[in-house]
């Protein structure tokens, strides 16, 4: 590095992106780690959350007797989701969760058939409809 009469000059640094990017990702790395000499407790693994049998809905949690019922009704699972629109004969392929491009349009296929804006979102109308609907 060369000095100037200021301090240093920035056209005579030089250093390369790479030893800039493996340098930051060193010390991210470090971070974390362990300072010698302390011991470290593992951390606590936790259980899968459990497997439900295939078309058996979820869990729900119902208000009880004295509660009123809540205005949005919890809202509804993507599983829950897919589950309902296989059954009312809108085919989004497995259930499995994922709101992919699949789900998404038999979505808004089934909004566009029972007079909802087809926008492919799960809104409290569309949730409202599929729990009711008959297959």
């Amino acid at each position: 590095l060369s000095a100037s009469p200021r301090g240093l000059s920035m056209r005579s640094v030089h250093i390369p992106l790479s030893v800039i990017l493996g340098a930051m990702l060193l010390l991210a790395g470090c971070a974390g780690a362990p300072e010698s000499g302390k011991s470290v407790t593992p951390p606590a693994t936790t259980a899968p959350p459990p497997s439900r049998p295939p078309g058996a809905p979820p869990p729900a949690s119902r208000p009880q007797a004295n509660e009123p019922p809540s205005a949005i009704d919890e809202g509804m699972s993507s599983f829950e989701l897919q589950e309902r629109l296989n059954q009312l004969g809108y085919k989004v392929g497995t259930v499995d969760g994922v709101l992919g491009p699949r789900t998404v349009e038999a979505l808004k296929k089934y909004q566009s058939d029972n007079s909802l804006p087809p926008t492919g979102a799960l809104d409290v109308q569309t949730i409202k409809k599929l729990r009711t609907a008959k297959y």
